[in-house]
């Protein structure tokens, strides 16, 4: 009855998503719910619904994605992936896109996987859009020796390109809140007329509660997805302007945004002194608030949890060789956000900061698999980088390096 339920609310966002979504039931992945632009991007038709991915979108063998839904159903385990190439047939016509996509399991009741949910965003265009830009940036410096008319010309172009990207960025911004409101709304929805139910039906339903309650906390889940899915957005796409900030205020912030968390875990936070850093004082308070939630939730159980924030001054020739910093600095600060929680293996590094990417189920740790996703993306946008080091059972260190020009 639960799943039924789940599946009705899901059908329901999903076929007024304006992003291409599908859900894929089985070992075989028969497609059971695919939206107008999933069915666009296939290129199809509608008579792909109930048929198996493979059959219903037979160019598909040969290349990595029939290996990777399979390897999800498998291990449970989300995969996502960025600017990747795939070769589609649409309309009768084969061609070669981009996309932005992810492939997030879904469980039943008892744990087992049942299930792929396969999100996807066309990016052909703005790869093409980043490929010229490049190319452009690419010949403006082998012009750069002649200061003479065709580099007035091409500063010219380069700065159209870039307002051409602002402009981009914008109607991404406008988009991100107008599919935020739109995927919102049929949530609220559901959850206003769930409470409606127990206030004037309560007495009647008996055990329906249950079921009522099961379909709102479902409905809440999507709504921490969508909010958590724009936020990583915004931070792809905006920027502030930058200014000289005390990361001790920032975090500390950060901590009281954290309070309720606090006191429910009776967490232990120490901070050491931190330093005054040139960034966006918003997406830091993101990041170690982001730090800051991860460390208190995967706490051990029955140990009050402790948890140190400690800051050094390091020299370039001393950063780890692990760090790959997009803008090279004269040194770094570092800040290391401590835990004693339950850690993980370090064969996961590679996929932590990864979005959707998640090393335990829902039913044990609740969350989207973005928070540190969004704090890889705020140390990118600070041109610095995040690393994690950690053991099963032996707590967990994630290292910022912001660095110093």
């Amino acid at each position: 009855m639960t799943e039924v339920n789940d599946e009705a609310i899901f059908r329901s966002i999903v076929m007024e998503s304006p992003i291409p979504i599908a859900l894929l039931v089985g070992r075989e992945l028969i497609i059971t719910v695919a939206n107008e632009p999933q069915l666009a991007v296939w290129g199809k038709g509608d008579k792909v619904i109930g048929l198996p991915l493979a059959r219903a979108i037979p160019e598909m063998e040969g290349q990595p994605f029939l290996g990777i839904l399979d390897d999800v159903f498998t291990t449970g385990i989300p995969f996502a992936s960025n600017n990747t190439p795939a070769t589609m047939v649409v309309d009768g016509i084969t061609k070669t896109v981009c996309f932005d996509f992810s492939f997030k399991p879904i469980r039943n009741h008892q744990g087992v996987v049942y299930g792929i949910i396969a999100t996807g965003i066309e990016i052909t265009q703005q790869v093409a859009d980043r490929q010229a830009l490049q190319h452009s940036e690419e010949r403006y410096r082998q012009l750069s020796a002649d200061l003479d008319q065709q580099v007035q010309e091409r500063t010219q172009q380069l700065e159209d390109s870039v307002q051409d990207l602002k402009r981009s960025n914008v109607n991404l911004q406008q988009f991100a809140y107008i599919a935020s409101h739109d995927l919102q709304e049929p949530l609220r929805k559901v959850q206003q007329f769930g409470d409606l139910l127990k206030t004037q039906f309560g007495s009647e339903l008996g055990e329906g509660i249950t079921y009522i309650e099961r379909m709102q906390s479902a409905a809440n889940r999507m709504s921490t997805l969508i909010r958590d899915l724009l936020s990583f957005s915004r931070i792809s796409t905006q920027r502030d302007t930058s200014r000289m900030v005390s990361l001790t205020e920032i975090v500390r912030s950060a901590e009281k945004n954290l309070d309720w968390v606090i006191d429910e875990t009776n967490a232990v936070v120490h901070v050491s002194d931190l330093p005054m850093v040139e960034g966006d004082p918003s997406q830091l308070e993101q990041l170690f608030q982001n730090l800051l939630s991860n460390a208190l939730k995967f706490h051990k159980p029955g140990v009050t949890p402790q948890v140190h924030i400690l800051y050094e001054w390091v020299a370039s020739s001393s950063v780890p060789k692990a760090v790959k910093s997009d803008r090279k600095g004269i040194a770094y600060h570092r800040i290391d956000v401590i835990d004693d929680g339950i850690g993980f293996e370090e064969k996961y590094l590679d996929r932590i900061f990864t979005v959707f990417q998640r090393l335990h189920s829902k039913s044990e740790f609740d969350g989207t698999g973005i928070g540190l996703a969004i704090c890889d993306k705020v140390v990118a946008n600070h041109g610095g980088a995040i690393i994690a080091r950690s053991q099963p059972g032996q707590g967990s260190i994630f290292s910022v390096f912001l660095p110093i020009y």
